[in-house]
């Protein structure tokens, strides 16, 4: 069963290459800024299929993605119990991604997005597999 994942990046020819190693592996969306990648997400948790796994780009116009992890974070925290959605702490799976060598990017993703990985572009595809995939067998 694939994964069903979210690509939140402003950049065409990152998003092709994301899709492009995930193709086996995921079934992909693509939001190509922040504001519509919540939009996207809060439509599939309310619907009650949530994304798996979702990739953002840190470096965007207007909201950056960092602020778009925490109101990610947020809407999966309010009104709602954890547990419904058989994850193992209830949140989806978030993956960092730029191209920015700031070390303030690295700690705001993880302390107070709360992160699941960050990765530096550019990327291989092995990098891209492990981090979305994790714990999950490949084919």
């Amino acid at each position: 069963m694939k994964l069903k994942t979210l690509i939140i990046d402003d950049q065409p020819t990152s998003i092709a290459i994301l899709e492009g190693m995930l193709a086996d592996h995921c079934d992909c969306f693509v939001a190509t800024n922040g504001q519509k990648g919540i939009e996207f997400f809060e439509h599939a948790l309310k619907s009650g299929q949530p994304f798996d796994v979702v990739l953002l780009d840190i470096v965007m116009p207007e909201l950056d993605g960092i602020e778009t992890l925490k109101r990610l974070r947020k809407i999966e925290l309010s009104g709602r119990s954890l547990q419904l959605f058989g994850k193992q702490d209830g949140l989806t799976r978030i993956i960092m991604q730029t191209c920015s060598e700031d070390p303030q990017d690295f700690l705001a993703s993880y302390m107070e997005g709360r992160c699941n990985g960050y990765i530096n572009k550019p990327y291989s595809r092995d990098e891209i597999l492990e981090k979305v995939l994790g714990e999950m067998p490949r084919d």
